[in-house]
This record gives structure tokens, sequence and C-alpha cells, in this order.
């Protein structure tokens, strides 16, 4: 999930191709034929001459019948030697090469390392309103800001993403600091939001404490709190967007597979899915709510992601595999519209106003990652383009935001793209 509070008005598996079919006999004999080499086929053609087409009495002296059927196998030999790998192509033409996945001209060493160092030169401590607190904020150029919910979480992503080991770096003790910024009530919410925790955040945070480590009591109860906000009757806008359905459904499949929340929600966000034909069977798309129309790249790609993750851990993965499947199909065959975008999630409170948050989608990145899900297959070409449309945002260590702002969030997706497209590109270094 990607938070930003500073804002910019922004512009709002496929089918697996058919395996080659196997040539018809008679051109794997022919084939068999021409690869005996042209001294076997003028050894064959010398007997038959001698046995079946040249008669004796044709000839007056023996020997012309044997000297003339040694010279029309030598002639046989020689034109196929000359001209049988011309004429011995299968029954069609042989099937193009898959495009092959481009190698960025940045070093991934030299993108990996300075991420790493921009991660561990923010990392901070101080103490705020009585409670001490270790982590980072959710800007990485905002040096005067105590460590957040958010920004925390997301560098304990980075940390575990990246596998940085640093003394500076007490993991148990940005957990601690991430269960002492709780809200009154528990759970967690953003900067800009009020004083009460929110599904989106808490699911987010304690993700990112499971990784680095979270006591069995502590997240028993931790989750039994998230899945008390999951409810319409609670947050009826929450469980009516795709973002705050895509973060729960990853959370609980990864940290609470057993709960009886996972299944439903999945069920939900599958249900939200907009459908329609494409080449070689039926796409899936979503968008910012469950019942909007609208076409949105990232929304479709964290739900692909979502229910991929889901699909692994639930009894009836199949049909959330297939409906990841047909997100990721959707993909790969719409023109995309790769531009960073920022969704608005407006609460109302008791006191008339309103509870607000600003959640930023890193289109690209997210399109890349679902792209690179397991069985994901025909979309080398898009992914490339979604790898290089990331890359665009990096500079020095850090993925900025379309209003220059380094959001730690941004540089935690950036990375993990690196990360991961490297394993798959050769000779990326």
């Amino acid at each position: 999930m990607a938070h930003v509070n500073r804002v910019r008005p922004a512009t709002p598996t496929p089918p697996v191709a058919p395996a080659t079919p196997a040539p018809p006999a008679r051109f794997r004999l022919r084939e068999a034929l021409v690869s005996l080499g042209p001294f076997t086929a003028a050894l064959v053609a010398y007997k038959g001459l001698l046995d079946y087409a040249l008669p004796e009495d044709w000839f007056s002296v023996s020997l012309l019948r044997y000297l003339f059927a040694g010279l029309c196998a030598l002639c046989i030999g020689l034109l196929l030697r000359l001209f049988g790998p011309r004429v011995s192509p299968g029954p069609g033409a042989a099937p193009a090469a898959p495009p092959q996945l481009r190698t960025p001209s940045v070093s991934v060493r030299r993108v990996i390392d300075d991420s790493a160092r921009s991660v561990l030169a923010e990392f901070r401590e101080r103490r705020h309103r009585g409670v001490d607190l270790a982590g980072w904020s959710q800007y990485l150029n905002d040096h005067q800001v105590p460590p957040t919910a958010v920004g925390s979480s997301y560098g304990l992503r980075l940390v575990t993403a990246l596998d940085i080991r640093d003394p500076r770096i007490d993991r148990r003790q940005v957990v601690d600091s991430l269960l002492a910024l709780q809200k009154p009530g528990g759970g967690w919410a953003a900067s800009t939001q009020r004083n009460r925790g929110r599904p989106e955040i808490t699911a987010w945070v304690l993700a990112a404490m499971f990784r680095a480590g979270l006591d069995a009591a502590t997240k028993s109860d931790l989750v039994r709190l998230l899945e008390s906000m999951l409810d319409p009757a609670e947050d009826p806008l929450g469980m009516d967007r795709t973002t705050v359905l895509t973060v729960a459904v990853s959370t609980l499949s990864e940290i609470a597979p057993a709960s009886p929340k996972l299944g439903w929600l999945a069920r939900r966000l599958l249900d939200g899915a907009h459908t329609e034909d494409a080449d070689g069977g039926s796409v899936a798309y979503w968008s910012e709510s469950l019942h909007s129309s609208g076409r949105s790249a990232a929304h479709t790609a964290r739900a692909a992601i979502a229910l991929h993750r889901a699909a692994g851990v639930l009894s009836d993965g199949a049909i959330f595999e297939d409906s990841a499947r047909a997100g990721i199909g959707w993909l790969c065959a719409s023109d995309l519209d790769l531009r960073t975008t920022d969704e608005q999630l407006r609460r109302p409170v008791d006191d008339g106003t309103v509870d607000a948050l600003m959640v930023g989608h890193f289109t690209p990145a997210w399109v890349a990652r679902a792209l690179m899900l397991p069985g994901a297959r025909g979309g080398e070409e898009k992914l490339a383009e979604a790898v290089d449309e990331t890359l665009k945002s990096y500079k020095d260590g850090t993925w900025r935001w379309h209003d220059d702002t380094k959001p730690i969030w941004m540089t935690y997706q950036g990375a993990v793209v690196v990360r991961d497209y490297a394993l798959r590109v050769t000779g990326w270094t």
C-alpha cells in the first residue's frame, strides 16, 4: 500500500499460448532421411538402381551398368548435399522466438546499494510526546519529523527486502516503537487521519511487524483487532474500496491464513471484478470502488497480487487464482496508463467532518509486480515497459513522487521491483 499526504491531482493470466503441435509423420520421416547424409543416400540409390531400375539387357557390357548406377548415385548424393537443407523444413515456419526481457541501462547493484544507504541515512531515534521512538518518517527528506507508523512500517519492509544488516537498526526496537504509536483503541492510522485506527494502515503495519519479528500473543491480539475493523457495518466505505480490500487480503494471507475473514474478503474482492472478452478468453479489471466501471491499472494489479496470495492458502484457491490470472490478462492485453495516481479515502466522523487519507499508487511498480507473479505469461514486453517506467522516477538511491517529494513507500516499491526483475534478467548487474 502507498500513502501520500501531499497531493497533486492526477489524471485518472493471459491465456497461455498453445503448444506448437508436433509435425506429421511424413515430415519427421523426411527429416530423418535427409539427416542420414548424402553418402548414405548415395548408397541406397546405388543399390536401388541395380536391383530395380536398370535391367541388364539395357547394357551390352555388365560393367557399364555398374558404372551408370554409380554415376547416378553420385549425382543424387551431391544434390542432397547442396539442396537438402533448403528443402527440409517442417510443415510450417518455425515459431517466432518469444520476446526477450530487456536489460535496463542502470546498474541493479548500484540501485540496491544506494537505496539501502538512503534508508540507513534516514533512520532516526527521537523522543516524541514522552515516548522513545526509533524508525523512519513517511518522507525521506523530512529530516526533522519523528518516526511515524507508515514510515517505520515501510522502513522495516525495506530492511527485510534488501537484507540490510546494520548494528544501528534494532528491529525489535522499531517494532516496539510501532506498538507505541497505536491509536486509542488499538490499530494505526496515517498522520492525516483522525485519532482512530483504520484497517488499511493497521493491516500494512501489522504485516511489516510480522516480517520483522512479532511475538505470537501480540500478533493474535492485533489480528483480532484488524478483523473487527473489516466489517461493512464498521467501515462501509473501506469495504467498498479495492485498495482497502487488497491490503487486508494480502496481510491476512500472510500472517493469519486461517482467519475466518480472509475467504469472505477475497470473495468480495473477486466479485468486484469487471470482466470482458478478449482474444483467447475473458479478462478482468478493477477500479477504485467495487461498484465503479472504471479501468485502473494500479487497482487491477493490486487485486491480482492479493488474489494470488489468497489462492495459495484458501481451500477453494483455484477460483481466486483464475481471477488473478484474468486480471493479469487484462494488464497484458490493454493499452495501460502507467502514470502515478492519487486516491482519496474520505470517511465521515461523528462531529460532521471527515477522516481523510490520500493514497498514492505507484502504478508502473504495481503492474510490474503483478506481471512477475508465478504463472504470469505472455506479458514480457509489458513487464519491461513497466520496469522502465518505474526506473524513470529513480535518482540517487530514492524514488520521487510527482510533487518531487521522496516518500519511503515509493522507494520500497521501486527497490522491490528492481530486485525481483534482476532475478529474471540474465546478465543485469
